[in-house]
């Protein structure tokens, strides 16, 4: 499971700088796709243990969830 988290914090990294641009000039951005991976990665685990393993089911989950943290971020600044 370790291993699993961590995929996704450093794919929340990557996912930033490729959608919304420099860390140190959005680290709201960073912030919500940590948390967005962190959350998708713990939710799989709890529907799914045995996919904590599949390389390939953790990196689409860290990809989804940091995307997914970044856009529930930017629905909720666009309510305000």
């Amino acid at each position: 499971m370790p291993d699993f988290l961590m995929s996704g914090i450093f794919t929340a990294f990557t996912m930033v700088r490729l959608l919304k641009g420099p860390w140190l000039r959005n680290p709201q951005y960073l912030a919500t796709g940590i948390l967005g991976a962190i959350g998708a990665a713990m939710l799989l685990h709890g529907f799914r243990p045995a996919y904590d393993d599949d390389l390939i089911i953790g990196g689409v989950t860290g990809i989804f969830g940091s995307w997914a943290g970044m856009a529930l971020f930017d629905a909720i600044l666009g309510l305000s």
